[in-house]
């Protein structure tokens, strides 16, 4: 019995002895990781206030030097302030003459770009404002929501449906507050001026323009490829534009298919202010030659670059005769 307590002993002395080896490897475990933590913790610390140091003495330098190149360039500073006063006077659309409230003509031979810095200038507006525009021609292609369902920013109108007999009919919708006559040539030429029809639209529009703010609308587009119309439209104009398009080579789509494309970068354009100069003519006088960069590119896929040729397509077709060989 005495033996077998003697060898019971002996274990738990065992058992205790390896317990003690196990705990003081754990111990020096955790202080060399405790050491290790605080040596990175001290690195890291000191990197990033290192880092900020440098940071803020770089900051302090540029501004010392930056203050120092304002003064040390006097007067030629004076360029570099009246070109960021002219950026940030162009951020507002509404400074531009396209965007004058008034009436526009619009006027390019076929490609110059007329009709698409108009639908440009829609949906600048139409962003800034919140509104959108009454267009003559279907100008826009089908957008498609959620569901599945088409659908346009812009409303087709006939000028009969506000002019009729001489007299507007209907007032417009305060959910636009822009109207585009798309190609003018198709719809009113100065030599049926003499006409009952004719009249009967015209001089109702143009009384329109006299009261367009009274009634919600900023501006009235006139595009067309003749350089003048009605005289007493062209009287009623606050400005007259000549756009000429600026497409740019897709290098992204480039890099990214293969593909040669090209997309609008802007337009240049022609801002004439006009001044009625007697009962029978005006005068155009130049007001700015500028840049009017393109930057809804997705929307401008909307664009319908052929918006008539749904008015002809349905027309019948002329039947020749029969060639004979």
């Amino acid at each position: 019995m005495q033996a077998v307590r003697q060898v019971f002993t002996m274990e738990l002395s065992s058992i205790d002895a390896y317990e003690k080896k196990v705990l003081s490897f754990v111990s020096s475990y955790e202080r060399i990781l405790d050491k290790v933590i605080n040596a990175w913790f001290f690195i890291i610390m000191h990197f990033i206030s290192l880092f900020r140091n440098i940071t803020v003495i770089f900051g302090k330098t540029l501004s010392i030097s930056g203050k120092f190149m304002r003064y040390s360039t006097y007067p030629i500073h004076w360029i570099w302030i009246k070109n960021e006063l002219k950026l940030k006077d162009n951020a507002q659309i509404e400074d531009l003459p396209l965007f004058q409230v008034g009436g526009h003509y619009i006027y390019g031979k076929p490609g110059s770009g007329k009709s698409t810095v108009v639908y440009h200038a829609m949906m600048d507006y139409a962003y800034y404002t919140g509104k959108c525009s009454y267009t003559t021609e279907m100008m826009e292609m089908p957008r498609i929501n959620l569901s599945g369902r088409e659908y346009f920013y812009h409303q087709l109108f006939q000028p009969s449906d506000f002019f009729q007999d001489g007299e507007q009919i209907s007032s417009f919708d305060d959910h636009y507050n822009v109207i585009v006559y798309e190609e003018m040539l198709t719809k009113y030429q100065q030599r049926n001026n003499k006409e009952k029809g004719y009249n009967s639209e015209v001089l109702p529009m143009i009384a329109a323009m006299g009261t367009q703010r009274h009634q919600g609308i900023d501006m009235f587009y006139f595009i067309s490829q003749l350089p003048r119309n009605d005289i007493a439209l062209m009287q009623m104009l606050s400005w007259y534009h000549e756009p000429k398009i600026k497409k740019a080579f897709d290098y992204k789509l480039w890099l990214d298919t293969g593909k040669i494309r090209f997309y609008i970068k802007g337009w240049h354009i022609k801002s004439y202010s006009v001044t009625p100069k007697s009962g029978y003519d005006y005068d155009l006088k130049l007001q700015q030659t500028w840049f009017y960069d393109c930057v809804h590119h997705d929307d401008m896929t909307y664009f319908n670059r052929l918006n008539m040729k749904s008015k002809y397509a349905k027309l019948p077709k002329m039947k020749g005769a029969p060639m004979e060989i």
